[in-house]
This record gives C-alpha cells, sequence and structure tokens, in this order.
C-alpha cells in the first residue's frame, strides 16, 4: 500500500503494477477484497446513538462542576456538535474524541475543531488506502470490488 522508496527513473512513487507485484511476492492478492471490504466498513458514519450518548458524557464530565445546566444549551449544543462529528467513522471519533480531552491545554472541554483536528489525518488516510485498494480489485478482476 506504501510508495516506494526509491525512484530514480521518474516514475511515480505508487503504481497499481508495483502495489501488484508486491503482494503477488507476498502471496496477498487474495487479501485485496477482504481488506477493501473492511475499511470500507471501517469509513461508514459513527452511530448517531454513541455519538450522542458520548457527547453528552463529555458535556457532563466538563459540566460536573456547575450548580445549574441549561437544557436548552445543551440540546443546542449537542445537535450541533452531532451534525459537524456525525460523518467521522466511529473508531476514528472515538479516538479524536478521546485524545482531543486528554491533550486539552485550557482545560475546558474541546471544540470540534480541536476534535477534528485529530480525526481528519486519520481520515484521510484511510480514504487514500481505499483508493488505492479500490485501483488494485479493479486491477485484479474489475467489477469484482465490493460496492461502498
Amino acid at each position: 500500500m506504501g510508495d516506494r522508496e526509491f525512484v530514480n527513473d521518474g516514475s511515480p512513487r505508487w503504481t497499481v503494477e508495483y502495489a501488484l507485484r508486491a503482494l503477488e511476492m507476498k502471496g496477498a492478492t487474495d487479501q485485496v477484497l477482504p481488506t477493501l471490504y473492511a475499511l470500507q466498513q471501517s469509513a461508514r458514519p459513527v452511530p448517531r446513538g454513541w455519538l450522542g450518548d458520548r457527547l453528552t458524557i463529555l458535556w457532563t464530565h466538563f459540566s460536573a462542576n456547575r450548580t445549574y445546566v441549561d437544557g436548552q444549551v445543551l440540546t443546542v449544543w449537542l445537535a450541533e456538535t452531532m451534525r459537524l462529528l456525525g460523518d467521522l467513522p466511529h473508531d476514528v471519533a472515538a479516538l479524536a474524541i478521546d485524545r482531543a480531552v486528554q491533550t486539552s491545554r485550557h482545560g475546558f472541554m474541546p471544540s470540534v475543531g480541536e476534535i477534528r483536528n485529530v480525526a481528519e489525518p486519520i481520515v484521510g488516510e484511510r480514504k487514500h488506502f481505499i483508493q488505492r485498494l479500490e485501483k488494485i480489485a479493479d486491477a485484479v478482476g474489475p467489477g469484482k470490488a465490493p460496492a461502498q
């Protein structure tokens, strides 16, 4: 899946042909479709119920020392935050929320932007691998790649 380390002839660092040769040398050509399918499934958006529960816990954690919490403010915050994070894959959302909380330097709830700053590189890398695997799957047998 990775790029070639050394390219001296001006050719691209990664090509489908290069990937196929590497897979054939490792005897892993039969793993292309199952891996592609697994990655496509892992890229699906986070379940809304889980995200709502997780964000409610986050709100409660950071509001524990308040004497009064406005339910309407929580509702609006929860709806908007779910909208802005709802496209993230489940595992990425969980990791990004945790890391944003763990690395927060300001002592209060991390913003959507802070959570997305953790998530975006992971999502981008996953999309990149899916795109490469789709190209390899087409080369192995066009039309055999599972639909997203």
